[in-house]
């Protein structure tokens, strides 16, 4: 049982994060995005401050951290705080199936932007992922005719691409230090907590999550982004780490049934052409790039999901 406990954890990641595009839905019922991430985001912190001081970590090492390191997980923050805003405002007005197809353009951003940053060479199999990648983008944009955009708001989507590219930038930046998994995902969220107080402060008002926001809220800020992330460190930590990452690709998969099954989102067969062309594509470019970088690096660029 010992050898499958790394896949269970990955199962199980999957599963909890395949909710989040329904979760986010429901929280946002008397919420908008900006209250919602806020209070997502002041759970997680508390989570996961909990769950390090059950797994042995000290309270000193949690809060004091170098300033250097500070100021640069200040920055994944609010990379981390940009994705998830425009994420769920893109679920709370578009086809979730859509949104999910530009939210895993992710990888193929990635690989990009370690190719113009850090001079990383690209094999051919990213080559063909980032090919993949960009037509399942068109064909989403397009509803699968190229000749025009279908989707009902095209401005969504492409702040949820924008999204999408702030997680990989975020991704590609954590390889630059090295710190403890637990104490680097404790000040994201603290980061992404004040960034998002600042959004919501500018542009929206206090809410307190009740009535039928409350329980996504409270699902959403413990387990979906805050336990969770613990979980992926554990299955992470398996040799075959670069195996397990796969798994991941499961969750879109996941995410489309429960968006159609709970709101009725139209399904349009574009949209799953896209979502199985950006999955492939994902799948390609993560192959590619444990051949190039080893194992570390590969659990550097999915820890932060």
């Amino acid at each position: 049982m010992a050898k499958y406990k790394h896949i269970i954890y990955a199962f199980s990641c999957v599963f909890i994060w395949s909710f989040i595009p329904a979760v986010a839905r429901f929280g946002q019922k008397d919420m908008d995005h900006f209250q919602y991430l806020f209070w997502s985001n002041v759970l997680s912190v508390i989570a996961v401050f909990v769950v390090a001081l059950i797994m042995g970590r000290n309270w000193k090492q949690l809060v004091c951290i170098p300033f250097s390191v500070m100021f640069k997980v200040l920055i994944l923050g609010a990379l981390d705080c940009f994705f998830y805003l425009l994420l769920y405002y893109g679920y709370s007005i578009e086809n979730g199936v859509a949104v999910l197809v530009i939210q895993y353009s992710w990888p193929l951003m990635i690989i990009g932007l370690s190719f113009f940053l850090f001079k990383e060479k690209l094999s051919i199999r990213q080559m063909i992922g980032i090919a993949m990648g960009f037509t399942a983008v068109v064909i989403t944009f397009t509803k699968g005719n190229i000749t025009e955009i279908a989707v009902e708001h095209p401005q969504a989507l492409l702040l949820v691409f924008s999204g999408a590219f702030c997680f990989a930038l975020m991704s590609v930046l954590s390889r630059q230090f090295a710190i403890d998994p637990y104490i680097s995902t404790f000040w994201v969220f603290v980061c992404s907590t004040l960034v998002s107080a600042v959004f919501m402060f500018a542009f929206s008002s206090i809410n307190l999550p009740a009535g039928d926001s409350l329980m996504p809220t409270l699902l959403n800020g413990i387990i979906l982004n805050g336990i969770s992330y613990i979980i992926w460190f554990k299955a992470m930590s398996s040799p075959d780490s670069h195996k397990i990452a796969s798994i991941l690709f499961l969750s879109p998969v996941l995410s489309m049934m429960w968006i159609i099954l709970f709101f009725g989102d139209a399904f349009v067969p574009a949209y799953v052409m896209g979502l199985a062309l950006v999955i492939i594509s994902g799948l390609l470019c993560i192959s590619a790039k444990r051949k190039v970088s080893g194992q570390k690096k590969l659990t550097d660029d999915l820890i932060e999901d």
